[in-house]
């Protein structure tokens, strides 16, 4: 229980760690997304955003397990510190954030009450750190393949589009590009 919560203190100060400038272009302030069916190479299927906030290359590795980690970069260019909270996608029974740790030498992520995105900030959530956890997969997930979801922030829902990767990819396949 000790190990829990100081891991859960831990990953509350990754905020610090996780900032960085990030250049995007476009205007910040109203919701942008584009659906992933017809326009699959299209820019706006992985940039989406509301309030300020921007989420970037959300992807996850495929599997044909009934769990999977989801991937994101979020930028949140508002006056107000923002908060993550977790998550909502219909083929998944739940949406959790969780944080990345090695306890006694296992790999182990644990769920997290929130993330904190500091005015003008950027966080990554990526592999061996912050993740949005999704469990009771409904159907397999293929490489090539995407789906949309939601993530949850204080201020309401975020619609994003989640790219398959390869089953052992460590980043997006767009990733290091600018939009």
């Amino acid at each position: 229980m000790i190990r829990v919560v100081l891991l859960s203190l831990a990953l509350l100060a990754t905020p610090v760690l996780a900032q960085e400038d990030h250049d995007h272009e476009g205007e910040h302030g109203e919701e942008h997304h584009d659906d992933h069916g017809e326009h699959a190479g299209d820019d706006e299927d992985h940039v989406s955003e509301a309030n300020g906030v921007r989420a970037v290359h959300a992807w996850t590795n495929a599997t044909h397990a009934n769990q999977a980690l989801v991937f994101v970069e979020i930028e949140n260019a508002s006056d107000a510190e923002v908060m993550l909270v977790g998550g909502k996608a219909e083929n998944a029974d739940s949406a959790t954030l969780v944080g990345f740790a090695l306890v006694d030498g296992e790999p182990l992520y644990a769920e997290l009450p929130g993330m904190p995105v500091a005015a003008g900030g950027h966080v990554v959530l990526g592999p061996n750190g912050l993740a949005i956890e999704l469990d009771g997969l409904s159907e397999d997930l293929h490489e090539g393949e995407s789906f949309e979801m939601e993530l949850d922030f204080d201020f309401g829902d975020l619609d994003i589009v989640v790219a398959v990767e390869a089953a052992d990819a460590t980043q997006h396949s767009h990733a290091g590009h600018q939009h």
